[in-house]
């Protein structure tokens, strides 16, 4: 490693194996946005090595470049610090399911620098409660998700709502209100609605995102 080290905090999106004995990393930060950095995983670690990153953590970063590339080239994780760990997301399927699919949002569409803050915080909240037993996953998508979007300046307000019927703009209202354990939304009435704000977020705004399950 070479050249100054770069410290940040940054929520753990998505990982895969790279080359050898290192991991790709997809992070979100506040400060930086979106992130990629290279993670050497020792095969035998020692007693006070930190933790291995898991998705959907809190991490505190210590970034440097490679030798061979300063910087421009690709980031190397020098040390790292578990700030959360979100680990009852994986408790079921529909909770991972809905956690993996925000998370994968954020990471395939860049935010706006003036809206990181806002989009960092709603990630922490949002998995926060994907760990709460007894919340509803699809009513926590779907709130974080318009939440994000409206954090990014969207015109939800003004363009995709005055669109939809009045009791579909009257549920959605009703749903953001809710608390993230409420039945009072029917789960097929919040999945119809979500897959419409999902296209519009595609159409009009450029967003990609999983195919639809």
């Amino acid at each position: 490693m070479s050249g100054p080290v770069h410290l940040t905090e940054a929520h753990l999106l998505a990982k895969a194996p790279h080359t050898g004995d290192h991991w790709v990393l997809t992070l979100f930060s506040p400060t930086d946005g979106l992130l990629t950095a290279l993670l050497r995983v020792a095969r035998t670690p020692k007693p006070d090595t930190a933790p291995a990153p898991d998705l959907f953590d809190r991490l505190a970063l210590t970034l440097q470049h490679g030798r061979n590339s300063p910087g421009d080239g690709p980031w190397f994780v020098k040390e790292h610090r578990l700030l959360a760990r979100h680990a009852a997301i994986g408790r079921d399927y529909p909770t991972l399911a809905a956690a993996s699919r925000l998370a994968r949002l954020v990471a395939r569409n860049p935010v706006p620098q003036e809206s990181r803050q806002a989009v960092d915080a709603r990630l922490a909240q949002a998995f926060a409660a994907f760990c709460r037993a007894g919340t509803r996953p699809d009513l926590i998508y779907f709130k974080s998700l318009y939440c994000l979007a409206r954090d990014e300046g969207l015109p939800l307000k003004q363009d995709w709502l005055p669109a939809l019927p009045p009791a579909d703009r009257e549920l959605i209202s009703h749903a953001l209100n809710l608390p993230a354990d409420s039945p009072q939304v029917p789960p097929p009435d919040l999945l119809r609605l979500t897959r419409r704000l999902e296209a519009y977020l595609t159409a009009e705004h450029d967003h990609t995102f999983d195919p639809a399950p």
